[in-house]
């Protein structure tokens, strides 16, 4: 599955416009809300940060279904801002993403919704201050750490520093650089997280240990995985993790080679520093050998 890239920057000029008027023009009726038919409710092009994956595809599904069977419920509502266009007034939904694509799939399977409910926000409201709300006015389904991320790459282009934007949505500078680091990477990098055969954490750390070999570290690993039936890479289908395992797993047989390598007549001639770094070695898996009570350790918590 290929994923939209959801970094892409959304085109909007923000002209705030009239609440009032525009609640008019979309003949909404206002309770503790206003309630607005969903024609009237627009979506900003290329705003929402959600990879729309197979996780996300059900968590929609499971909506439309809970809505079909509940209804709406009315202490969800979405969140959005009037925008002036010539001498229209626009409702765009700037929150409330999911639940607006779950209505809109549940109307297309006869489900009736005369109107939602529609939190709007007032004049002032700059897109940085938008973008911050994907995050902190979530109150659904939590972003996923690459759209979060995807929000950090967006802030940082609207001009916002590192400080601010781990102030503004609520994590570490660290975190933010972290995923600024992650969106910098390859495409095929960032695809295979959006597909979900890489965590978003997983390719972090590959990246700050591998540098720009991260994505080939990847792709072995990604090898490994489906040679074992797997879709989805893990640590230990990394090469590193391999060789670690199958020296544990080789601990006794290691041990009794390089004993009988130190009993041949030829270990004589060796040069001294090989033979003393032989004799290190034989004596740190002699001391591990009388603590395991005779056999080194094979196992680990990390397989």
């Amino acid at each position: 599955m290929s994923n939209i890239h959801p970094e892409v920057e959304p085109e909007i000029n923000l002209h705030p416009g009239a609440i009032k008027l525009a609640m008019k023009q979309a003949q909404a009726s206002s309770r503790d809300l206003w309630q607005v038919s969903i024609e009237h409710l627009k979506i900003i092009e290329n705003f929402n940060v959600r990879v729309k994956g197979k996780s996300y595809l059900e968590h929609i599904r499971s909506l439309a279904d809970s809505m079909k069977r509940e209804g709406y419920y009315q202490n969800k509502p979405l969140a959005g801002y009037v925008v002036r266009e010539g001498n229209k007034q626009i409702i765009y939904v700037y929150d409330g993403h999911c639940r607006l694509e779950a209505i809109r799939l549940a109307m297309s399977e006869g489900m009736e919704l005369p109107k939602i409910p529609v939190v709007v926000s007032q004049a002032g409201v700059a897109i940085e201050d938008l973008t911050v709300a994907l995050v902190q006015g979530n109150n659904g389904k939590p972003l996923t750490p690459y759209e979060t991320g995807v929000v950090c790459k967006r802030l940082s282009t609207y001009g916002l520093d590192i400080t601010t934007i781990a102030s503004r949505i609520g994590i570490s500078t660290q975190y933010v650089n972290e995923l600024l680091l992650l969106m910098s990477s390859p495409t095929q990098l960032r695809q295979l997280v959006m597909d979900e055969v890489v965590s978003a954490t997983m390719a972090i750390e590959m990246l700050m240990q591998y540098g720009e070999r991260a994505l080939e570290k990847i792709l072995e690993a990604q090898k490994n995985a489906q040679a074992a039936g797997k879709e989805r890479i893990t640590r230990k289908h990394l090469a590193s993790h391999s060789f670690h395992k199958l020296v544990r797993k080789s601990a006794n047989n290691l041990y009794t080679a390089i004993t009988e390598v130190k009993a041949d007549p030829g270990y004589a001639g060796l040069s001294e520093s090989t033979r003393e770094k032989l004799e290190v070695l034989i004596n740190k898996l002699s001391d591990a050998q009388v603590d395991t009570g005779g056999a080194l350790s094979t196992q680990s918590n990390n397989d």
